[in-house]
């Protein structure tokens, strides 16, 4: 069985290039399956790791419109010489992926659509108007075609029922890479253990997704119920997504100082990074999943979340960290309580390593995925 996973600009992005590159090496090493991973990226990846992928295929164009897909790649389903039982799209809104979906359904290759986001409220309010036409004319033909629906967490199946889809759906969360430990330096800390305490925060700055602002005025918040003299301090490491200047306007007008700090994106694995802190946050309005936080809990950090991100079910049930509410005072709470409980945070941080080696590894992930593919894909 051959089944690939298509995404146009990987390698270059965070969040769904680690997906493609740890789920990608995972399936590598299966023999009953081939998982090619298919780019149309036109420029050089910068990361080198991830082009020289062994399982990446590519096939450079450079777009002259939103929705234009490679001609290569057209030709080479239509010669033979690219043959595929089956592919998987990735993301919510998004031309190409209408392109690729169409291109699939005229030549009768069946697909598994993975929106990786929820389709709640808070997502469709966002550019609402454009969404909203885009939904009636290639969201929803992208949706019915499919073969199934891949989502990340079974909270989001509700928000597609009340758009009235009804394709069949898996259910599978993402994973992450035990082999990645080696990367934790000397400089990694004891959680609740120091003289200080780090809290950090790793992904792009995107205020909206992911409640940068909300973190950012919670933790404001937090300040206020604990020593003036603690030694605290909230890092935010990732991308700027064209928000990073109205968050360090709002930390200066919160007077936050230096229990603040911006670092822009770290070279460092996300694994390494997270090893530094004392405890990992994800605040978002709505998530998909948040890699990110698997990767912490694999570092053996303790986390706060937001209930709406996917992976709130599996820290509630390794009672591995806080799972609060996307809303400023309900961070401030949250965080209060992870400084009261700082001589509990390692053996939080050590339930949530061991939940994600036993539950939550790309091999795990690959091997389920097997069996949704052979579900979805060779009952065609």
């Amino acid at each position: 069985m051959k089944v690939a996973h298509i995404l146009s600009y990987y390698p270059g992005r965070e969040g769904l290039t680690s997906f493609c590159h740890g789920l990608g090496k995972a399936f590598f090493e299966l023999e009953e399956i081939e998982v090619p991973v298919i780019t149309f990226r036109s420029t050089p990846a910068k990361n080198k790791e991830f082009a020289e992928d062994p399982f990446l295929l590519k096939f450079p164009h450079q777009s002259r419109h939103a929705f234009e897909i490679s001609a290569g790649f057209l030709e080479a389903l239509d010669s033979g010489e690219l043959s595929l039982d089956g592919a998987v799209l990735h993301g919510t809104y998004s031309p190409q992926v209408f392109g690729l979906a169409r291109a699939l359904h005229s030549r009768g290759i069946p697909y598994i659509f993975m929106p990786h986001d929820p389709y709640v409220k808070k997502l469709r309010r966002h550019r609402a108007v454009l969404k909203y036409v885009y939904w009636h004319l290639c969201e929803k033909w992208v949706i019915k075609n499919a073969a199934a629906l891949q989502l990340l967490s079974a909270s989001h199946e509700a928000p597609l029922k009340e758009l009235g889809c009804d394709v069949p759906v898996h259910v599978l969360g993402n994973g992450c890479d035990p082999g990645e430990l080696k990367r934790i330096g000397p400089d990694t800390r004891i959680p609740g253990e120091g003289r200080d305490f780090l809290i950090q925060y790793l992904g792009r700055m995107d205020r909206n997704h992911k409640g940068l602002d909300l973190l950012i005025r919670g933790y404001a918040g937090f300040l206020t119920m604990i020593p003036e003299d603690a030694n605290v301090c909230l890092v935010l490491s990732g991308n700027d997504w064209e928000d990073l200047g109205y968050l360090e306007s709002l930390a200066g007008e919160l007077g936050l100082g230096g229990r603040i700090r911006f670092t822009g994106r770290l070279e460092d694995h996300s694994v390494a990074v997270h090893s530094r802190a004392d405890i990992s946050v994800l605040c978002s309005r709505f998530d998909g999943f948040g890699l990110t936080i698997v990767e912490a809990m694999l570092a053996g950090r303790p986390v706060l979340v937001s209930r709406e991100a996917g992976i709130a079910e599996f820290v509630e049930e390794a009672e591995a960290g806080f799972v609060v509410e996307p809303d400023e005072f309900r961070i401030q709470e949250g965080l209060a309580m992870a400084w009261n409980q700082r001589g509990d945070l390692a053996a939080m941080g050590e339930r949530g390593q061991r939940y994600v080696m036993e539950n939550l590894t790309w091999e795990k992930v690959a091997h389920r995925s097997l069996s949704i593919y052979a579900k979805v894909f060779c009952d065609k």
